[in-house]
């Protein structure tokens, strides 16, 4: 069985072969159950969460990513979440390959919602505005420009000297220009892409910040559970609503559930989920109107980059 650490993850993941790989892997389908989650006690009392995402593909490979979220771990200076990808013969049950899961999931993650941005945003994009600092954050601009030629891209996070840190990175590898800022609501309504990847409660991005006269496309990552809000409910209201898939959505994403459960839109004004948008007939209803797009990842995800890191490792050893 092969070990894959977190650097050659990386190495095998660029961003543009992902996003390629993940639309094939939609095209394609397979099976994903939900994730499984229990709950395991500590010795001091607190509550941390075993996830574990299985899926497979009948007569091709199998995986299975086991996760591990701790949140009392920031006291012994100890990441919260870290995570482990098995991928295995799903016809004779080999175990082929052992993998970092934490690069694995960033990478796919941004990866997917920059798939969904090559079917939903403008393609003249040239202004993103990233809500987040966390490890996904530079991921996410990555993946955005492989299918985006974006010129400008401004970064926001609670911590205005997290903000400034990663711009000041990534300006230095980007051709894009990079700046931190500390109001959002002031350059909102002029970027053409917002992601946001945080792990708020409540929402940080507001409907009223928006540019009514102009296409925008929003895209919400952070949220995995119903109580989780990145985006309020006049966000949603003003988009037409995608999602990564509708079975995970409707059991998982707080910023789809709740505005269900609100009145403020119905299950049925869910207008795609990214296998529907990677067919060939698909087209955006009105392509004037904002997007949005909601992922919460799906185990096909993490099998589809797995399978690409193993198949390029052992074909150019």
């Amino acid at each position: 069985m092969k070990n894959f650490n977190r650097q050659q993850v990386a190495e095998l993941l660029p961003y543009a072969e992902l996003v390629d790989a993940l639309r094939d892997a939609f095209e394609e389908g397979g099976e994903a159950p939900l994730r499984h989650s229990h709950t395991i006690k500590t010795g001091d009392g607190a509550d941390n969460l075993l996830l574990l995402m299985p899926c497979w593909q009948q007569g091709d490979m199998l995986g299975i990513k086991l996760v591990m979220v701790c949140p009392e771990n920031h006291k012994q200076g100890l990441e919260s979440v870290s995570s482990t990808y098995i991928l295995s013969d799903a016809t004779t049950g080999e175990n082929l390959a052992l993998m970092d899961g934490d690069e694995l999931t960033a990478r796919r993650t941004a990866c997917a919602s920059a798939l969904a941005s090559s079917y939903l945003s403008n393609p003249r994009s040239r202004k993103m505005l990233v809500m987040g600092t966390g490890k996904i954050a530079h991921h996410l601009i990555y993946a955005h420009l492989s299918v985006r030629d974006l010129k400008e891209i401004y970064i926001w996070g609670r911590n205005y000297g997290k903000a400034e840190t990663l711009a000041e990175d990534l300006s230095s590898k980007l051709e894009a220009k990079v700046r931190p800022i500390k109001n959002p609501e002031n350059c909102a309504d002029g970027c053409d892409i917002i992601s946001c990847a945080t792990m708020a409660n409540q929402p940080i991005l507001k409907g009223e910040w928006l540019n009514p006269n102009k296409k925008q496309h929003i895209d919400l990552v952070g949220g995995y559970t119903p109580d989780m809000r990145e985006a309020d409910n006049d966000v949603i209201s003003q988009c037409n609503v995608y999602v990564d898939t509708y079975e995970g959505t409707l059991a998982e994403a707080g910023d789809i559930i709740r505005p269900i459960e609100e009145g403020i839109i119905t299950k049925n004004d869910i207008s795609a989920e990214l296998s529907e948008m990677v067919t060939a007939g698909f087209k955006v209803p009105n392509p004037e109107r904002s997007t949005l797009f909601k992922s919460v990842g799906t185990a096909l995800e993490d099998l589809a980059a797995a399978k690409m890191v193993y198949r390029k490792a052992t074909t150019n050893p």
